[in-house]
C-alpha cells in the first residue's frame, strides 16, 4: 500500500482549526493510503503512537527550553502578537523556528530506521513555512512526491494576520526566495480559495487546485439543531485576532441595541465560543459595559464547541481589518448549522460572496443597519417565528470536509 506523510506544526493540545482540518484529511485519506499523521506537540506526548486502520498518528514532542517557554506563556496569556515577534527575531538570528518539526521528524528517523522512498507522498500545510521546507528537504533526499496546501497565501498577497509592517515586509524580504523553489518543487499545489490562489505569481495559478475549507460532516448531529426560545444567542466561532477589533462598530451597535429597547441579559446574549484569550475584546466588552452580555469561552474540543452551535439563533464574523479574500472555517460551519449569518461591517470579499451565494443572511453596512437588523432578528425570535436557513443532503456534502476530500483524494490517485 503506498504511503502519505502528512505534517501538522500544531498538535491536538492547541485545539487549532488547522490540525483539525489536516487530522480530517488523514483520516479520509487512509480509506485508500497508508498514512502517516505527524505533528508538533509542545507538551510531552503521552503516547508517542496511535493506529487506527491505516492510520499511523505520530506526535513530536518539541524540545523544552527557554525560548519554547516562553512563547508558550505568551500564547496563553493572549499576547499574541508579542509571540510572533518573538518567532520572527527567533528565526531571523537562528534561521530555525522555535518549535522546529523537521528538527523532531529528523530525530525520529534516526531512532526508527524508518526510510522514504520515491513512491511516498508528502502532504505539509502552510502556515509555517518551515514545514514547506520540511517538505522540499525530504522530497530533495528521497525524490518523494511534494504536495504544497495553504490555508493563507504566504509571503504573497496580504499582509499575515497580526504581523505589524516590519514583520511583513522582512517575511516576504527573507523567505520569498525559499517560497518560490518550494513552488518550483511541488507535484501539487492546493488552496482553500479562488481567491487566496490569484495571489500567487501567475506562471502558477494554473497549477492551483482549490480545496475549500469545510465543516467536519461526522461531528454534528443535525437532530439536535433547534430553536431555543428564552435566549437569543449571537454566536461567534473561535479565535478573534486585534485586526478584527480595529473597527469597533458591531460592539457600538450592540450597546446601542441593548440601550434603545432596554433589553435584559437573559433574553439577549453575545457568545465567542472556543475563543480562548484576547486581551484586546477584553478591554472592549469592559470599555462597552457589556460584561453582562457576552461570554468568552476557552478553546476547547471541536466536540465540545459543536455543543454550543445547535440551540444559536444567529452567527456572526468580525472581517479581518481590509483584508478581502479570508474565508474561514467558521462560514462552513455557521452554513452547516442552518441559522442566519452577520457580517455587521462588509468585508466586500470572500464573506460577503459566500453569504450572498448561499442566501444565507445580511450584510450590513453601518450601526443603524445592525441595530435594525438584530431587533427585527430578536422581535421574531420571541415570537416563535426563528429565522433557519434549510440545506439539503447535497448541499451540506459539498460544504463539508469530507466532500472536499474527496476531490484531494482523485488529485493525489493522480500523482
Amino acid at each position: 500500500m503506498k504511503r502519505i506523510f502528512v505534517f501538522s506544526y500544531h498538535g491536538r493540545e492547541t485545539y487549532q482549526t488547522g490540525f483539525n482540518r489536516l487530522l480530517s484529511m488523514a483520516e479520509y485519506l487512509s480509506n485508500s493510503y497508508e498514512v502517516h499523521f505527524v505533528y508538533g506537540n509542545r507538551n510531552k506526548a503521552e503516547r508517542p503512537i496511535k493506529i487506527k486502520g491505516n492510520l499511523i498518528e505520530i506526535p513530536m514532542s518539541y524540545a523544552p527550553g527557554f525560548f519554547h517557554n516562553l512563547y508558550k506563556g505568551l500564547i496563553e496569556s493572549g499576547r499574541r502578537v508579542a509571540a510572533k515577534f518573538l518567532l520572527a527575531c527567533y528565526y531571523s538570528v537562528t534561521g530555525k523556528e522555535i518549535f522546529d518539526l523537521g528538527r523532531e521528524f529528523d530525530k525520529y528517523k534516526k531512532k526508527t530506521n524508518i526510510n522514504l522512498t520515491k513512491e511516498d507522498i508528502i502532504l505539509v500545510s502552510f502556515p509555517s513555512l518551515a514545514i514547506h521546507n520540511l517538505g522540499y528537504a525530504l522530497k530533495q533526499e528521497f525524490g518523494c512526491k511534494l504536495i504544497l496546501d495553504y490555508r493563507d497565501p504566504g509571503v504573497f498577497g496580504y499582509q499575515q494576520i497580526e504581523d505589524n509592517k516590519i514583520l511583513s515586509f522582512l517575511r516576504k524580504r527573507f523567505l520569498k526566495r525559499n517560497e518560490l523553489r518550494n513552488l518550483k518543487a511541488a507535484d501539487l499545489i492546493v488552496t482553500i480559495s479562488a481567491s487566496i490562489r490569484n495571489l500567487f505569481p501567475e506562471k502558477y495559478r494554473d497549477q492551483i487546485e482549490v480545496i475549500r475549507n469545510g465543516f467536519d460532516f461526522k461531528k454534528i448531529n443535525f437532530n439536535l439543531i433547534k430553536h431555543h426560545p428564552y435566549t437569543f444567542k449571537l454566536i461567534y466561532l473561535g479565535t478573534v485576532y486585534n485586526d478584527q477589533l480595529e473597527d469597533t462598530t458591531f460592539f457600538k451597535a450592540i450597546r446601542k441595541l441593548i440601550d434603545l429597547h432596554v433589553i435584559q441579559p437573559q433574553y439577549f446574549q453575545v457568545k465567542f465560543v472556543g475563543t480562548g484569550e484576547s486581551l484586546r475584546l477584553k478591554e472592549i466588552i469592559r470599555h462597552y459595559h457589556l460584561e453582562p452580555y457576552v461570554q468568552v469561552s476557552q478553546k476547547m474540543p471541536i466536540e465540545q464547541v459543536y455543543t454550543e452551535l445547535y440551540s444559536a439563533a444567529m452567527f456572526f464574523h468580525l472581517k479581518y481589518g481590509n483584508r478581502k479574500e479570508i474565508i474561514t472555517t467558521k462560514q462552513y460551519e455557521y452554513l452547516a448549522f442552518q441559522k442566519p449569518i452577520l457580517l455587521p461591517v462588509n468585508d466586500d470579499g470572500d464573506l460577503e460572496e459566500s453569504i450572498k451565494r448561499y442566501q444565507a443572511g445580511y450584510i450590513c453596512e453601518n450601526e443603524n443597519d445592525i441595530i435594525q437588523f438584530l431587533k427585527q432578528s430578536i422581535d421574531n425570535h420571541f415570537q416563535n417565528k426563528p429565522a433557519r436557513v434549510e440545506r439539503t443532503e447535497a448541499e451540506l456534502y459539498e460544504l463539508s470536509r469530507q466532500g472536499q476530500e474527496e476531490k484531494l483524494l482523485k488529485l493525489i490517485d493522480k500523482l
